[in-house]
This record gives structure tokens, C-alpha cells and sequence, in this order.
């Protein structure tokens, strides 16, 4: 499988070392697990298209727009510059697709299904979000949903058990064992809204 992930800012810089997790994770199931950096990717060439056709999975971490996955970030006049998007879907060969970043699942992943209607992308349609205190509680359960899908569940199995990891997470912030960490309130109002959130095409 191929892991995508920038590091550009305080959300990124966090996402890329839950990427780095995953990795070592999943080599240690006896995968083999690519870890590029997108942000790179972008000026690559057919670097990334000869990534992708090696792979059966891809994952991205990092920030999304309706229609891209950002490799690099907007600066004064200048747009974002995507890894992927709408009109470069193709690149992704039909992979599976799994897309920890804001939004893309409603632009990037109806033009995904649109192009490869036997795929599979699991995404955000609204922004995602963790809890700067609390990350490693949200890169948990992002982490074994990929690993989950890798190793075979289909999308909509993953998506099902992912939302109600959500709401598993957002209740032991709100009430439960977790409650009486710092900033615990708002955790679990971020993690309700990822299981809200969640969706997969087609």
C-alpha cells in the first residue's frame, strides 16, 4: 500500500506522524507499506502515478478541498497546488482510497466514483478534526480503520465501525473514562462531528 502525507503546518505536522504509525504498524503485520511525501509529489513528475500502480491501497493524510487533496498550501495570491484532484482523479488508477483530510470525499471522491465505479474512497464530506491535547486518542482510531481496510473489510463495514468508534471516542470524552482530561468537552465534540462525517463512494 502507498501512505501520502504532508507536513506544512500544525495539522499536518501532527497527521504525518500518525502516517509515520500507520506505516510501522502495518509492515509489522507483514505488509509492505510506501510512505512518500506529497508535498514533494506535486513537482514529481510520473513519480506519483509510478507509486500508485505499484499499490492495491492508498492512504492520504494531510488537508483537503472539495476537489484536492493539498500538497502545498495557499500563500497570499498564490491557490494551493494539489497532489490529486478532481481533474487529475486519474492518477489514482482505481485504487482503494482512503482519505484522512477535510471535505474531499464530497468533490474528489464523487469524481473517483464517477471514473472508477468498481472503487472504493472513504472520506470526510465536512471538515475532520482532532484534538491538539488528545491526538493520539483520534490517531488511534483512524489507524486501525485503515488497517481494517487494508486487510479486507470492505468500505461500507469500515465506515459503519468507524462512525461508531466516533461515537464510542465522543462519549468517553464527554462522560467516560476520559472525561477529566484537559479539554475533554471539546474532544468529544470533534469526534462527534467526524462520526457524522464519515461517508465512502460509490
Amino acid at each position: 500500500m502507498l501512505v501520502l502525507t504532508t507536513n506544512y503546518d500544525c495539522g499536518s505536522q501532527s497527521t504525518s506522524t500518525w502516517a509515520s504509525k500507520l506505516q510501522e504498524d502495518l509492515i509489522g503485520l507483514g505488509h509492505i507499506c510506501l510512505l512518500l511525501d506529497g508535498t514533494a509529489l506535486c513537482r514529481g513528475g510520473l513519480s506519483l502515478q509510478d507509486a500508485v500502480e505499484c499499490v492495491d491501497y492508498v492512504v492520504y493524510f494531510g488537508h483537503g478541498l472539495q476537489n484536492e487533496w493539498i500538497a502545498l498550501p495557499a500563500l497570499g495570491n498564490r491557490p494551493s497546488i494539489p497532489l490529486v484532484d478532481s481533474a487529475s482523479v486519474h492518477i489514482l488508477r482505481g485504487r482503494k482510497i482512503y482519505a484522512c483530510c477535510c471535505w474531499s470525499v464530497t468533490g474528489l471522491g464523487a469524481a473517483y466514483a464517477n471514473r472508477f465505479n468498481c472503487g472504493e474512497y472513504i472520506g470526510y464530506d465536512q471538515p475532520f478534526g482532532f484534538e491538539k491535547d488528545n491526538e493520539n486518542a483520534f490517531r488511534d482510531v483512524v489507524i486501525d480503520s485503515v488497517a481494517a481496510f487494508v486487510q479486507g473489510d470492505p468500505a461500507v463495514r469500515v465506515v459503519n465501525n468507524l462512525a461508531g468508534e466516533w461515537d464510542r471516542l465522543s462519549n468517553a470524552f464527554s462522560q467516560g473514562k476520559l472525561k477529566y482530561r484537559r479539554n475533554a468537552i471539546q474532544a468529544a465534540y470533534v469526534a462527534n462531528n467526524n462520526k457524522q462525517r464519515i461517508r465512502y463512494v460509490p
